[in-house]
């Protein structure tokens, strides 16, 4: 199991300056990755991305590559000569055209996206060095989703447990049901008839075919045999996945949405306190393990 929360940090070195590179994995339903380059080159963003792509599944992932600089990180920018060239020539003609100095002519030129950009570097040159930093940032960040992945493993376990246990002492408890449901029966039957003996001072009797057949449709009604075997082959599948160390958040969830509706089918049919109690308990410990599993890859 692997947690889609993570941190990694690398270095590297290019045409004489230091970078840092930094690596923030979050919870996402599917694989969203920004990167944030100080260089305007397509092709190195196209790179980051694969290589993304190959190491984390799910997840928002951040990537961030800084330049550094006394504590502060800036993107550099390079000035477009032949743009620069062009335009002092169309401002001059601008001018001279509207009999107006070039600051006046300046202010009527709309600003020019293409004059100033981000420093270029030689995609070829810069990879080998990017490769090397992001290498060591998405390895610190893999281990970081694992480590925290361990540990909502760990938790989730025990919640599952928990529910488990709680399914055992409702199969014991529903077993009893069709009993206590014949005796609850018999002791109202009794004391109805002592009533209506009392008041009409005649005698009656429990028809035991009639007594034996509302037993049989309670027992019907409240069989819950069916959802107890859905719930522990859901239980054999949650304990597998939790072994997987690949994507597995999806699946998790939408079994643990089963476990929910299977519980939620057994307290509709007892009206047994115990069981109801159990059920709550239960519930508590899927709802707890539903948002842990929103942070699983």
């Amino acid at each position: 199991m692997i947690s889609m929360t993570g941190f990694g940090r690398g270095e590297l070195q290019l045409g004489g300056r230091a970078y840092r590179v930094e690596a923030r994995s979050y919870n996402n339903r599917f694989l969203d990755v920004k990167i944030r380059l100080p260089w305007s080159d397509g092709e190195l963003e196209s790179r980051t991305l694969a290589l993304v792509r190959r190491l984390v599944v799910r997840g928002r992932v951040e990537i961030a590559v800084t330049e550094e600089r006394g504590g502060r990180s800036e993107a550099r920018l390079h000035l477009d000569e032949g743009v620069a060239r062009s335009l002092g020539e169309t401002l001059r003609q601008l001018a001279s055209l509207t009999g107006t100095d070039l600051a006046t002519a300046a202010r009527l030129m709309p600003p020019l996206k293409e004059l100033v950009g981000l420093e270029t570097v030689a995609t070829e040159e810069a990879w080998p060095a990017l490769d090397r930093g992001l290498q060591v940032a998405l390895g610190g960040l893999t281990t970081m989703r694992r480590t925290e992945g361990a540990a909502l493993q760990v938790d989730v376990a025990g919640h599952l447990d928990r529910v488990r246990e709680a399914a055992e002492r409702i199969g014991v408890l529903a077993a009893d049901q069709p009993a206590q449901a014949r005796q609850r029966l018999e002791d109202r039957l009794r004391r109805l008839l002592g009533t209506g003996q009392q008041a009409g001072g005649g005698s009656a009797s429990v028809d035991p075919a009639r007594l034996a057949e509302e037993v049989a449709l309670f027992a019907d009604r409240a069989d819950i045999s069916e959802e107890l075997a859905r719930l522990g082959s859901h239980f054999e599948q949650l304990r597998g996945m939790l072994e997987v160390t690949g994507e597995v958040g999806r699946r998790f969830e939408f079994m643990l949405q089963e476990l929910h509706r299977e519980l939620n089918t057994i307290a509709s049919k007892t009206d047994s306190a115990e069981i109801a109690h159990l059920v709550v308990d239960a519930k508590a410990s899927v709802e707890r393990m539903r948002e842990q599993a929103q942070n699983v890859e």
